[in-house]
């Protein structure tokens, strides 16, 4: 019987602050414990739900703070041909202020 030879290929992509680069995300901390937590929802209405979700099991096994809920992000700069990220900079720069860790989701 002939020998069949796979190759695997992973779904997963490297981190992007795993990546050398100027454009480095800023290092994870090492606990939850204490931090503030910044929740992005998109504008669908579910991704709130799942992220308030996700927050307060954070806040329950993993001892956050507190949890700052953004308003969901509505505008699409896309749409006047810029990037997302040039839609909601100044409200990213003004929670970054405000928080230790955010995250953000998508609900459908």
């Amino acid at each position: 019987m002939a020998s069949l030879k796979l190759n695997m290929i992973s779904p997963c992509v490297d981190y992007l602050d795993a990546i050398a680069s100027d454009n480095a995300l800023a290092q994870r901390p090492a606990s939850l414990q204490g931090k503030v937590l910044g929740l992005i929802p998109n504008w669908r209405p579910a991704a709130v739900h799942l992220l308030q979700a996700i927050g307060d099991q954070l806040q329950a096994r993993h001892g956050v703070k507190e949890i700052v809920m953004e308003a969901p992000v509505r505008i699409s700069a896309m749409a006047q041909g810029g990037k997302l990220l040039d839609g909601i900079r100044d409200q990213l720069e003004a929670l970054s202020k405000r928080v230790d860790v955010a995250i953000t989701a998508t609900g459908d």
